[in-house]
């Protein structure tokens, strides 16, 4: 039996590359050297995590309203690819704009990266929407888990070949060699994301042109009419229910897992690189063999019992006094970092309606950055007003907790076309 299974070997691959781009803009902008930068030059001071969780959840807040009313746009026109390009170059350039941040430019900071998480969070939700495309029902989770896996090999190769430029940190001159990562980073997107602009074909059908003005609201009428039918749609609504908590403590961990181990457990950048690098390591062939588990044996065992193994993890990183004990955390996270999220993409993409998988992979995305607006600010507060980032750690287990619980509620059988 193929991997790609009744598919376009060559449509999938390209669509997969995006994963393998857009992963040097998570793990370096959202996640590692701009974060720790942002902390320790932009924001010094006891209320930098207040404010990184305060950029963080903005800018996911304003893309998450945004994601489901462009994604039924792309429905309506048949420009979906259109849409996915322009946002994603935007979201390039402002990453090689975060060159020009710096000590007492806040609010220059916060505006540069905000806009450019906006439009970077956007092109994530139209990539999704791709999958359906790229895939058949019975390739959906390999192909997604091969997306998230490849993504984790281009976080290596990202790491790798940027590392001179941030591993001897910030201080005096070395500080303009640090920010060189970032149009680095902005480059490496760009050249990776190409096969994805060029070989993933629209599949929609093309429909009439229209104003801008109407195109913009019809996508709020289609949008709000949907809200409106969402007991239509139980299962979904579950879904992103239980998506929405597990994002959460996702988010939150990526925007801060780097600090806390700096901050609290006093662990080098060279360090950090090493457990990172190790986590992609694992990601990759773990990502895709859940992705290939789940087609085999279903979607929502798999990703259950990522939460479980989710849930050691947050209380092995919040009680760990020792360098060993974080470690150990580390690699279980390469286990299922990928995972969840790529088990999660392909079952949620065998219970949408066929005809509007667009505007409710917006939805999906909707939830994914709501998400996101609460755990970062939450962990933000909790570390400022206690000035204990393991309280604040700890918090992430409820969100977990309860995701686990909705998503046993949710039914694996697939959503009628309607």
């Amino acid at each position: 039996m193929s991997f790609f299974e009744k598919v376009s070997k060559k449509e999938a691959i390209s669509w997969a590359f995006f994963d393998f781009a857009n992963s040097a803009y998570g793990l370096l902008i959202l996640s590692f050297v701009f974060p720790i930068y942002f902390k320790e030059v932009i924001v010094a001071g006891r209320y930098s995590d207040l404010w990184w969780g305060f950029a963080v959840s903005l800018s996911i807040l304003i893309g998450g309203f945004a994601a489901p009313i462009i994604g039924s746009i792309a429905d309506y026109d048949a420009k979906r690819k259109k849409k996915f390009i322009i946002f994603s170059v935007i979201s390039m350039v402002g990453t090689a704009s975060l060159y020009f941040t710096g000590p007492n430019m806040l609010l220059f900071s916060l505006f540069v990266f905000i806009i450019t998480n906006i439009f970077f969070e956007i092109a994530l939700t139209l990539y999704d929407s791709f999958l359906v495309h790229v895939s058949s029902e019975k390739t959906a989770g390999r192909i997604s888990g091969f997306g998230w896996g490849l993504g984790y090999i281009g976080g290596i190769v990202a790491m790798l070949a940027f590392n001179p430029f941030y591993s001897k940190g910030f201080i005096g001159d070395l500080e303009s060699v640090y920010k060189i990562t970032f149009p680095l980073t902005a480059l490496f997107f760009f050249v990776f994301a190409m096969p994805s602009f060029l070989f993933i074909k629209e599949h929609l059908q093309i429909k009439k042109e229209e104003p801008f003005l109407k195109i913009i609201k019809i996508g709020f009428t289609n949008t709000l009419k949907t809200l409106k039918e969402i007991k239509k749609h139980k299962k979904i609504a579950l879904f992103l229910l239980g998506f929405y908590l597990m994002n959460d403590v996702l988010v939150t961990f990526f925007s801060f897992m780097p600090i806390y181990a700096k901050t609290t457990l006093g662990i080098s950048i060279s360090e950090i690189s090493l457990l990172l690098l190790i986590i992609q390591l694992i990601g990759f062939p773990s990502a895709v063999f859940f992705g290939w588990l789940s087609d085999k044996k279903g979607s929502k065992k798999i990703l259950l019992s990522t939460i479980l193994v989710w849930c050691v993890i947050i209380v092995l990183a919040a009680i760990a006094t020792s360098k060993p004990i974080f470690y150990v955390a580390s690699i279980l996270t390469g286990l299922v970092i990928g995972s969840s999220q790529a088990v999660a993409r392909s079952w949620f993409s065998r219970l949408i309606p066929k005809n509007r998988r667009c505007e409710f992979f917006g939805f999906n995305g909707f939830a994914s950055k709501i998400a996101a607006t609460t755990g970062p600010l939450v962990f933000g507060l909790i570390s400022s007003i206690t000035g204990n980032q393991r309280i604040a750690v700890f918090s992430l287990l409820l969100f977990f907790m309860a995701s686990f619980l909705i998503f046993l509620r949710v039914e694996e059988t697939k959503q009628k076309n309607n």
